[in-house]
């Protein structure tokens, strides 16, 4: 099955990529699963903060230690997990299986670490610094759909989106 292409949104500071996590809240008001893929210090994480902090949770904190970080936002369950640190075959043992289920919002950082399926929502959020020399703030962030009900997602999101953000 083709899916609609990724679709690219820049940011042009630290600020700039909370808010696009910030409009993801918005628009998003069912469970989806969104890997998060980029290199350290990429935005991953305050990407998901933004996410939280638009829903009333200030406390997010990057689960590189902890692994997987469980918030309650808005009321919404919110799961912000992080594989950096994993080998492929421990990632199993987080039983994510579990939080990628009903309403819950899943982030996945380094989701690249394990193949992931779901049968909900699922996007991959490529997230980039392009020109880390010139503009160290700048991030791309490509957005893809994972499965014809992440299409669906997206679809709607950037058609409700498109005033806000340009694509």
């Amino acid at each position: 099955m083709k899916f609609l292409p990724p679709r690219t949104v820049i940011t042009e500071s630290e600020e700039e990529t909370r808010c696009l996590g910030a409009l993801l809240s918005n628009h998003i008001s069912g469970g989806i699963t969104i890997l998060l893929s980029g290199d350290l210090g990429s935005g991953k994480t305050t990407l998901v903060r933004g996410f939280c902090e638009n829903l009333g949770f200030r406390k997010v904190r990057s689960p590189s230690f902890t692994l997987v970080n469980h918030y309650m936002a808005g009321g919404r369950r919110i799961v912000h997990s992080d594989l950096y640190r994993l080998e492929s075959r421990d990632v199993s043992e987080l039983d994510l299986e579990e939080d990628d289920s009903g309403d819950t919002v899943l982030f996945v950082e380094w989701a690249e670490k394990t193949a992931f399926f779901s049968e909900r929502p699922l996007w991959r959020i490529n997230i980039s610094a392009p020109d880390a020399f010139l503009s160290p703030e700048r991030r791309q962030c490509v957005f893809f759909p994972l499965n014809s009900e992440g299409e669906v997602f997206l679809s709607r999101f950037l058609q409700e989106a498109r005033e806000v953000i340009p694509l």
